[in-house]
């Protein structure tokens, strides 16, 4: 079954494969994205589907989402067994921790970014919205994300 293809220009954008959007890079050539013809800017697509990772970007919102994820974003999730005050037997549990941690930031970004947690994901930000969420996140670090959390779901009558 193939997906909806994302909106860019007002007008759906064109699956396609790394052939065609990285023509030197025979290693992406296997990859499935989606092109809009007619602003030029794409976007890749979930391993194995035709499901978009996002909305098509031009160069400057692709490196403005890439360095987002890789200056912010990620370290504050991926360091959260670390920083979080887990105790912790073993990978498998670990990694459950950090993708907790991870819909945490996203619950906790959505909320501050006045947006739902369906469209809160860095793969659908504006170069503005990236700009908000590093203001956002500037000085938060995951303790501060799970004590809010914790707040809002005892708030809400139901655990954390």
């Amino acid at each position: 079954m193939t997906e909806p293809a994302p909106l860019c220009c007002g007008v759906d954008a064109r699956l396609t494969d790394g052939r065609e959007i990285y023509p030197r890079r025979t290693d992406l050539h296997h990859k499935l994205l989606y092109k809009c013809d007619r602003c030029g800017a794409y976007c890749g697509c979930h391993p194995g589907t035709t499901k978009s990772l996002g909305t098509p970007a031009n160069a400057e919102t692709r490196r403005a989402r890439s360095d987002f994820h890789d200056q912010v974003f990620d370290p504050l999730w991926k360091t959260a067994v670390i920083t979080g005050g887990y105790t912790v037997r073993d990978e498998r549990e670990a990694n459950r921790i950090r993708k907790a941690a991870r819909n945490r930031l996203y619950v906790y970004l959505a909320n501050h970014l006045g947006i739902s947690r369906d469209d809160c994901h860095t793969g659908m930000f504006t170069v503005d919205q990236v700009r908000r969420a590093t203001e956002i996140l500037k000085n938060v670090t995951y303790p501060d994300i799970r004590a809010w959390h914790r707040a809002l779901y005892k708030s809400k009558g139901r655990a954390a």
